[in-house]
């Protein structure tokens, strides 16, 4: 099992269901000027996102085994090792005391899996306050990137998000499905320098577009000395080119995949103006390759599907909003560019995304709710995903999203594939 594209038949994925770490959202954690700030841009409206989600999962399971982080903590935090490092690190991290210390030790395996993702005891929502919650869990793609037969474990860029790490590795060091995957070096080395090491990086940067091509955005929690090390050690692996896109470094493109993300081996959804400028010349696009034994950095004086094709990967683009100068710009803040594939041809976004959605039919897909695909997926394909898939179908999912997105994150951001076949 590994993932060598963005579109191949996706077999296995984790994902986080909204719960009670949202829940114990307060004001002041979505104020980007307070110090208990969580990168949220408002609060949410918990049982609708979780309903939001579910429908997501739906959609997910006719396809892949859909596997929930929660449930895979409770099961590595049965193991003694497992359960002594991750509590030692959350008490590092955290500076606990010792009381809060014995409170963790003296949990059973679900409740302190539940307490380390909401921050109170058990995970009940007026619990005891043991630490501030996690609610950027549910976007499961930021945690780790599978790039071929390797898993990169992500070194979050914003100190919110670092409990997120403790709780990844637990999963990549004792759980049997990620037992098959090899841990990058440059993952291993910022572990061993206590996550401090100012070498960060998060899935949702990190594109696999075939077995031998990948794309990286240096973007706002992706740094550039990351990128170098791990090109250097996916072309030790395998990969021939890599391709690195050079970002703002801003909240509303915080992560390649917010401008660009694929809908199929010869589709993709941009968001044209950071990814296709007017003049070349602020095209900022690099690509790393070996050449007699030493690795070349070269700049490219061309937009990211100009080089896809230099690659030999010629993209159709959809638009993001259609292209309208106005709806562009507010469907990218809605996440219009951040589609997830689930195979050839079944790809889900955000229904509230209208624009993008008209530009996916006009892309030869057909749009369709949560409710007529799975009629459809029993109706005429029996419930059989290879028949789907093989089908020559294309069908766009559009999910409600409308409290999901307040996170700033689609559903590409909000699953980790760990397994796609092709």
């Amino acid at each position: 099992m590994a993932v060598y594209s963005e579109v191949g038949h996706l077999q296995d994925v984790v994902v986080h269901a909204p719960g009670a770490a949202l829940a114990r959202m307060l004001p002041r954690h979505t104020d980007p000027s307070s110090p208990d700030y969580l990168l949220f841009d408002d609060l949410v409206d918990v049982p609708k996102a979780r309903d939001e989600h579910q429908r997501l999962c739906a959609v997910l399971g006719t396809v892949a085994r859909v596997h929930q982080l929660e449930d895979l903590l409770a099961e590595v935090l049965v193991t003694p090792e497992a359960r002594a490092s991750v509590i030692e690190a959350t008490v590092q991290l955290s500076r606990l005391g010792d009381k809060a210390a014995a409170t963790l030790e003296s949990l059973h395996p679900g409740a302190l899996a539940r307490t380390l993702i909401a921050g109170s005891v058990g995970g009940e929502i007026d619990g005891e306050h043991l630490l501030p919650p996690v609610p950027n869990l549910i976007f499961t793609r930021d945690l780790a990137a599978v790039v071929g037969d390797h898993i990169v474990v992500g070194n979050a860029n914003k100190l919110a998000r670092r409990r997120e790490s403790v709780l990844t590795w637990a999963l990549v060091d004792h759980h049997p499905l990620f037992a098959h995957l090899k841990v990058a070096r440059i993952s291993e080395e910022v572990r061993r320098r206590g996550g401090s090491y100012p070498l960060t990086i998060e899935g949702g940067d990190v594109l696999v577009i075939s077995s031998s091509l990948a794309c990286i955005g240096a973007s706002e929690r992706t740094t550039m000395s990351t990128i170098i090390r791990l090109a250097e050690e996916l072309l030790d692996s395998g990969f021939s080119r890599i391709l690195v896109a050079e970002m703002p470094k801003q909240r509303s493109s915080m992560h390649l995949d917010t401008v660009f993300t694929l809908l199929g081996w010869d589709r993709c959804v941009v968001y044209a103006p950071l990814l296709k400028p007017t003049h070349r010349e602020e095209a900022h696009l690099l690509r790393l390759r070996r050449v007699g034994g030493h690795t070349v950095v070269e700049a490219l004086q061309r937009d990211l599907l100009d080089a896809l094709a230099l690659e030999g990967h010629p993209m159709q683009e959809v638009p993001c909003g259609g292209g309208h100068p106005l709806d562009q710009h507010r469907e990218q803040w809605t996440d219009g560019a951040n589609y997830v594939a689930l195979g050839p041809g079944l790809v889900v976004g955000y229904a509230r995304n209208r624009r993008t959605a008209a530009a996916c039919a006009e892309a030869g897909f057909q749009n369709v709710s949560t409710r007529e695909f799975l009629d459809i997926f029993e109706r005429d394909f029996a419930a059989d995903a290879q028949a789907l898939l093989h089908s020559g179908q294309r069908y766009a999912v559009h999910i409600v999203g409308s409290e999901l997105s307040r996170g700033r994150g689609g559903p590409r951001c909000l699953t980790l594939p760990v397994g796609r076949a092709g």
